[in-house]
């Protein structure tokens, strides 16, 4: 017999359950004590602000609850992060022994020390991607060396302390084009390629794969480019398409290795077959060519580059657990969320009492990052004093309501403002 009552977050929660029980004293809160059905948003904010998990009674509920451990078992930490993950983990080892190291990566320096050194090298990436750009329009050719330098650089900040540079790839990159979207998508694959303790030079390869999938779009005019907002379908041919050409620019050119150029090629082919250019399935798709593609995938989820309103960084990662054995690889799929998590470093979140704060660093147990507040009920006068919180603290009272999408462009002297805050942690 199912049962009746489940615990539930209130990520979850939609319009027509019944909430039966809370996770507070009834008197503490507006709702009747006898419970009652979740009727409209403004219920459902409140619900988010006061509570972190309710029971919601399946019987009573106007929907279906539709939250069994197949649908969204992301949000329950505990069954995600125990025999779900550990199998996942095991299926890939066997299939990636032979681009493993022998121990898993460890942290060797501090947020603070990492978060100087990674900025230095996220200027280094732009300004060298940018004249390696600059050469192939002019002169017709790559700068492999360049290329090959930045992706090692890239690699050895992420090995030393993967959430300085995830951090800095967020907030730095405020500006939406190609450079940016690449840098933040390497990141991705990287920060997942240490997870899985992928050896030093299979990073170095994913990473200037990662940088290079989108080399394509050089060939289409800037203008479309520049376009902000969700592409029309003429344009997503037309993106699409610019794969190819990348790939046999790549191709052209005999510095390139080719797994480097294999990587790029397979990026947009998905797990059922349904990708792109071959529609190649299953395991005839690079292992890393997917893990690219999923990074890919989940960055233009949560940027500002191709869509009119991106997500949150839950409901990003919401969608793209639906596509596990359809687009991607399910087990490849449950590890990038393992190593990114719910709020991944630079991710923007809001807390109890409607505070803004931005995550800054990762702790053992993933739902309970450490924060910079952003906005909160400080004076005028404190505005400038930097507030960290860290959620796992066994004193801390403060908790995540839920994640908020990035904060558009038009914060750029924010970014600029939190960053320097950051970096004297």
């Amino acid at each position: 017999m199912a049962t009746r009552t489940q615990q539930v977050s209130v990520d979850e929660l939609q319009i027509g359950m019944y909430i039966s029980g809370i996770d507070r004293p009834w008197g503490e809160t507006p709702f009747p004590l006898q419970g009652f059905h979740l009727e409209d948003r403004e219920q459902l904010e409140q619900l988010k602000y006061l509570c972190k998990w309710v029971n919601v009674d399946s019987r009573k509920s106007r929907i279906s609850l539709n939250l069994t451990r197949d649908t969204d078992p992301i949000l329950n930490s505990a069954t995600f992060e125990s025999g779900q993950a550990k199998r996942a983990r095991e299926i890939l080892n066997l299939r990636l022994r032979a681009m493993q190291n022998d121990r898993p990566y460890q942290n060797i320096s501090n947020l603070s020390s990492e978060m100087r050194y990674a900025r230095k090298v996220h200027r280094r990436i732009s300004e060298n991607i940018s004249r390696a750009l600059q050469a192939l329009a002019g002169e017709g050719r790559l700068r492999f060396d360049t290329l090959k330098t930045i992706s090692n650089d890239l690699v050895s900040s992420v090995i030393r302390n993967p959430d300085a540079f995830a951090y800095l790839s967020r907030i730095e990159s405020h500006s939406e084009d190609v450079l940016n979207y690449s840098i933040r998508l390497a990141s991705w694959a990287i920060l997942t390629g240490r997870h899985l303790d992928l050896t030093r030079d299979t990073l170095c390869d994913l990473a200037l794969a990662s940088l290079l999938c989108k080399i394509g779009y050089t060939t289409i005019p800037q203008e479309i480019l520049r376009a902000k907002g969700t592409p029309t379908p003429h344009v997503n041919e037309m993106l699409k398409w610019s794969l190819v050409r990348g790939v046999k620019l790549l191709r052209s050119k005999n510095a390139f290795n080719g797994r480097v150029v294999k990587l790029v090629s397979h990026h947009l082919e998905r797990y059922d077959g349904s990708g792109f250019p071959r529609g190649v399935s299953g395991r005839h798709i690079p292992l890393l060519s997917q893990l690219i593609g999923i990074a890919d995938y989940y960055e233009n989820l949560v940027s500002y580059d191709f869509r009119d309103r991106p997500l949150s960084s839950t409901d990003a990662v919401r969608e793209l657990y639906k596509k596990r054995n359809t687009l991607f690889d399910a087990h490849l799929v449950e590890e990038f969320i393992q190593a990114i998590g719910l709020y991944p470093t630079g991710s923007v979140v809001q807390l109890n009492e409607s505070r803004l704060a931005i995550v800054i660093g990762q702790n053992q147990a993933r739902l309970k990052p450490k924060l910079l507040i952003l906005e909160d009920d400080r004076k005028p006068w404190e505005i400038f004093r930097r507030r960290v919180v860290d959620l796992s603290s066994a004193n801390c009272e403060d908790f995540i309501v839920t994640s908020v999408p990035s904060l558009p462009s038009d914060n750029e002297h924010r970014h600029r403002r939190y960053f320097k805050q950051a970096t004297t942690l």
